[in-house]
């Protein structure tokens, strides 16, 4: 049987990671490339804080290849799209019509993307849609994925976790408002080892730093969400 050719959108972390895990082992299925969108201003992952070589680092593990897309620093909707209009046109031209992404139950998020990729004329692929988020997190590190807190929305923490990795016994710590994968953005992860590596990722942690995000409400008013993020390097670059 003939594969369908798919590429990843690929953020380096456990969602990501083992949403590839499935799709590596589906007969439907030929991963091609991996694809991770990057701020021009200092060339890593928005929101997850990770750098580009971090994530050269996974690819190079892997062994896929990655295109980066290159999003400007205003960071808007109108850019990202801009940005993944060209990366969809350049992969209907290597026959490429499948993208697969690691959404799990955000409907709005998964209508928006959708849209996109509707008019690009893409076919949106998601494993890990609708899986419960319990039983997934248990799945992503029972099968031996290792990661690590690279952010974290630190209001929902009675104490700082960012910079540890990610285990049972920590998320049992979780308040119950925290998904336990983390689905509505209460922490993102970069991961460092796992069965998709052919050797694991040895890095280091460096700083934790903080930065505060404004949020305009429906009612006028200013939400402020302070965000804690690890400076995760590679061990060799130290």
């Amino acid at each position: 049987m003939n594969k369908t050719p798919i590429t990843v959108s690929w953020s380096g972390g456990k969602d990501s990671a083992y949403m590839l895990y499935l799709l590596l082992q589906d007969d439907h299925y030929q991963v091609v490339e991996l694809h991770t969108a990057l701020s021009a201003t200092n060339d890593r992952v928005s929101m997850h804080g990770v750098s580009k070589t971090l994530m050269e680092a996974q690819a190079e593990t892997i062994g896929l290849p990655i295109t980066f897309l290159s999003i400007p620093a205003d960071q808007t909707n109108d850019s990202y799209e801009e940005a993944l209009a060209t990366y969809y046109t350049n992969l209907k031209r290597r026959n490429i019509h499948h993208v697969a992404s690691g959404d799990i139950f955000l409907e709005d998020l998964q209508t928006y993307r959708e849209g996109i990729f509707a008019s690009h004329g893409i076919t949106g692929i998601y494993p890990l849609w609708k899986k419960d988020t319990t039983t997934l997190i248990q799945d992503i590190l029972g099968v031996g994925f290792q990661t690590v807190l690279c952010c974290t929305k630190q209001s929902l923490f009675s104490t700082s976790i960012c910079g540890q990795v990610l285990t049972p016994e920590l998320i049992q710590t979780f308040p119950s408002s925290v998904d336990p994968c983390g689905e509505n953005g209460e922490f993102h992860s970069y991961v460092f080892d796992g069965p998709i590596f052919r050797y694991p990722i040895d890095y280091i942690k460096k700083d934790i730093t903080q930065k505060s995000y404004q949020h305009q409400l429906d009612n006028g008013d200013t939400l402020e969400t302070l965000f804690e993020f690890a400076d995760l390097d590679l061990a060799s670059h130290s």
